[in-house]
């Protein structure tokens, strides 16, 4: 009653299956996975060239957008002097960003200041000075 069994049977080993014939399931399968996977690196690797090369431009139009909502919330009051300044730092800070040199912890001062004076859409002549201070203190380029 006990038949000797068949040799185990491991799929992709390139040995014959009881019919003589390949194991079909094993055919092509890790070809096709690497092919892809290798396209898909060539893919991520283009994005992340392509983002690179628009990083300054989308950083300073991010920056250029931030600058217009604090300028069209600045209250009539504040003095032109006090206006002046706060471009002039802005336009410095942007400069520094795009070469690299801004710190994280003072981007992040400076967008606390921001976010803190435009909490009423309105922006004082005291709010406007500290985020003036808050650029002032980031290095230049």
């Amino acid at each position: 009653m006990s038949s000797a069994a068949p040799p185990p049977i491991i799929p992709g080993d390139g040995s014959l299956g009881p019919l003589g014939t390949k194991d079909p399931e094993s055919r092509g399968c890790m070809k096709w996975g690497l092919v892809g996977c290798a396209v898909l690196s060539l893919v991520a690797i283009a994005g992340m060239v392509l983002f690179l090369r628009r990083a300054p431009q989308l950083m300073e139009s991010l920056l250029g957008a931030t600058e217009a909502q604090v300028v069209s919330a600045i209250a009539p009051e504040v003095p032109a002097a006090d206006r002046d300044a706060f471009r002039r730092e802005y336009a410095a800070f942007v400069a520094a960003a795009k070469a690299g040199k801004a710190k994280p912890e003072g981007i992040h001062s400076v967008q606390k200041k921001i976010v803190e004076a435009l909490q009423d859409n309105r922006v004082n002549a005291e709010e406007l000075r500290a985020i003036t201070d808050a650029l002032r203190a980031m290095p230049k380029t």
